[in-house]
């Protein structure tokens, strides 16, 4: 299926095509600047996610350990449809490619593909069956493309860029390039995305670490010494932080880094005045800081887990390294996860906040998160699980049409399950 949004600021990844990837047998979608991937469980969202994971830690890790962490090839290869047709076969590939905005180069782009299946050989669990990068710098320099034969024997030789490499069967050549000009800069923005899947009871952990962390990690590592980065290095970044955790936990104040030691872990301020109009008056005027009145601490096993996940999610999305686009991809799998549907807008505002400095891409069944005044349908892909493969596509042009005369329909719409992927041409055709 060819289809998606039309995005309204280009991102890092301006398009995906995916074939035979666990439960994708084919899609082809644009991605924004902000991209949400809609649909109901079991539909396939976090599989078209982990496409793009793949490609990042394929190249970090090597191909055959990016594979076995998800069970082996078997375990990746989209099985095919539940009952095969006369002729058919299960697929022996799968293939991903991206179209990439280069990160600091306004006039930059690049293409990588890469294909893996079945090697020729039984002694082998797979084979890099094909593998091409394309970088075009703008006008200063020409469009440059390299990409390996396909194989022959043990090893694989590259053809149109540097010359005299042999690389074997099941490895990449890319993070062997990527030592040479002009290539670096393709290989550091493809190994840069984080994906994030916060675990409250790493969020809740003491921190052991003795290195100075500027990033959270995927899971939520480091919390607590990135929320005393930015208190002491990017104030603004942080009240921006507390402001949106004010927005969707009601009576918080902020959340802070808690110091033990030389070890680090988190701790909440709520009000425990006169509420709401007392509270407000204080966040007015700023008196929300330990020891001012009505302001009480919490400390880590004292706090739920909806505000442990959203302080992860807003420190992901206002961390430094967003900020300045050196993570050009963040990727977060349900940001709205035990937060009250009341409250689930704000952090749809707190993602369009953070978009306009890096790609932001999520998850999402929530209908409440889709209600917000932000929302447009150009920023959703739809997800669905048909016939044992995964749609995705846009919003269609019809129900386009129909939100631009009333927006503040979206959420109910796909509350009441009437918004679809948009068809392929090849459906139109039938």
């Amino acid at each position: 299926m060819t289809s998606g949004p039309t995005p309204s600021a280009t991102g890092f990844v301006s398009r995906l095509r995916i074939d035979n990837y666990k439960s994708i047998a084919h899609c082809d979608v644009s991605l924004g600047s902000l991209t949400v991937l809609a649909g109901y469980n079991a539909a396939g969202k976090t599989n078209l996610l982990d496409a793009l994971r793949f490609v990042r830690d394929a190249l970090l890790l090597g191909p055959g350990r990016a594979i076995s962490e998800r069970g082996g090839l078997d375990s990746i290869l989209w099985r095919g449809a539940p009952s095969l047709k006369v002729g058919e076969t299960r697929p022996d590939s799968f293939t991903i490619s991206l179209d990439l905005s280069l990160p600091g180069v306004p006039s930059g782009s690049a293409q990588y593909t890469l294909e893996i299946g079945r090697p020729s050989s039984d002694e082998a669990s797979f084979a890099v069956l094909h593998e091409s990068c394309r970088l075009d710098l703008g006008e200063e320099a020409s469009s440059l493309r390299t990409e390996r034969v396909e194989p022959d024997g043990e090893h694989l030789t590259v053809r149109g860029g540097p010359p005299g490499i042999a690389i074997a069967a099941h490895e990449l050549f890319l993070p062997i390039i990527g030592r040479l000009e002009p290539f670096p800069l393709l290989l550091s923005a493809l190994t840069s995305p984080h994906f994030y899947d916060p675990d409250t009871d790493v969020l809740r952990a003491v921190d052991e670490s003795s290195s100075w962390n500027r990033r959270l990690g995927e899971r939520g590592e480091h919390l607590g010494r990135l929320l005393g980065l930015l208190d002491e290095h990017h104030p603004a970044e942080k009240e921006r932080l507390d402001s949106y955790l004010r927005a969707l936990i009601p009576a918080s104040l902020g959340m802070d880094e808690r110091r033990q030691g030389d070890f680090s872990t988190i701790q909440a301020r709520f009000w425990d005045g006169p509420y709401p109009v007392a509270y407000w008056d204080a966040v007015n005027a700023g008196a929300t800081a330990a020891g001012d009145p009505h302001v009480a601490r919490f400390e880590r096993k004292q706090l739920s887990e909806g505000t442990v996940r959203a302080a992860a999610v807003l420190a992901a999305l206002f961390q430094p390294a967003a900020l300045d686009a050196s993570i050009p991809l963040l990727a977060i799998e349900e940001p709205e996860l035990a937060i009250h549907p009341a409250r689930v807008g704000a952090m749809y505002e707190a993602l369009h906040d953070a978009s306009l400095n890096t790609q932001i891409l999520v998850t999402t069944q929530s209908s409440e998160l889709l209600d917000d005044a932000f929302v447009r349908p150009e920023n959703l892909l739809l997800v669905e699980m048909v016939d044992g493969a995964t749609r995705v596509g846009g919003v269609d042009e019809h129900t386009r049409r129909y939100l631009e005369e009333n927006p503040s329909q979206l959420g109910d719409m796909h509350r009441q399950g009437q918004l679809r992927p948009s068809p392929s041409p090849q459906e139109d055709s039938r």
